[in-house]
């Protein structure tokens, strides 16, 4: 998205016109196949002070958003009463791969996090070849631009493109984590990693839980 924006790379050649309407179709298309999506934002400089990194998956923001939207889409499927099971994809060569395998490598030695995920299993797969991965990072993007754009500074309305991918609300959540229940979060998590390191056996991976 970030090269789609200013037209860099692959999309370099295109007119903004021309990509505006790339946005649109990608927006219908989204709109008609998404089951459920979820965005989770924080800030960088506010997450870095609190992180547990001796704790596995947790040094680096990219493991905690990992979690809140995978619990998040967890609820979901409870809510509603769906019974399936989930594939999680990730982005292979993002900067914080090696984080986000570790955190993935004890959420699925611990039942209760599996269960909350509804994790069924995982892979790291570049873009190209998982195409909806486009759709999350359109999603992520849109989010993150609404909430620098409309939330923290309020210099313009809601973004088009976001009102659209919004157009079914209850198919769709976002949410930014900051303050106190951020604090409080990442101090549980904290916690539960120096028990299960006080543990004699070193038997049992942490269990988090969602802000």
């Amino acid at each position: 998205m970030v090269d789609f924006a200013h037209g860099r790379k692959v999309f370099s050649g295109t007119t903004t016109q021309e990509r505006h309407a790339l946005l649109v179709e990608a927006v219908k298309l989204i709109n008609a196949r998404m089951s459920f999506g979820v965005a989770v934002s924080c800030k960088l400089w506010e997450i870095e002070a609190h992180l547990p990194k001796f704790v596995r998956g947790f040094s680096h923001a990219y493991g905690v958003c990992s979690h809140l939207a995978m619990t998040t889409l967890g609820a979901h499927l409870d809510k509603i009463q769906d019974p399936e099971s989930v594939v999680y994809i990730f982005e292979a060569g993002h900067p914080y791969e090696d984080s986000a395998r570790q955190f993935m490598k004890n959420a699925a030695t611990c039942p209760a996090t599996k269960q909350s995920y509804r994790h069924r299993g995982d892979s790291f797969l570049p873009k190209s070849d998982a195409v909806p991965l486009q759709a999350a990072d359109l999603l992520a993007w849109e989010w993150a631009k609404c909430y620098a754009e409309t939330v923290e500074l309020p210099i313009r309305e809601i973004r088009k493109s976001l009102r659209a991918l919004f157009r079914y609300p209850k198919r769709i959540a976002v949410r930014h984590v900051t303050g106190a229940p951020l604090v409080k979060f990442l101090n549980q998590v904290g916690q539960l990693g120096l028990l299960q390191m006080a543990e004699q056996d070193g038997e049992g991976p942490v269990t988090v839980m969602p802000v």
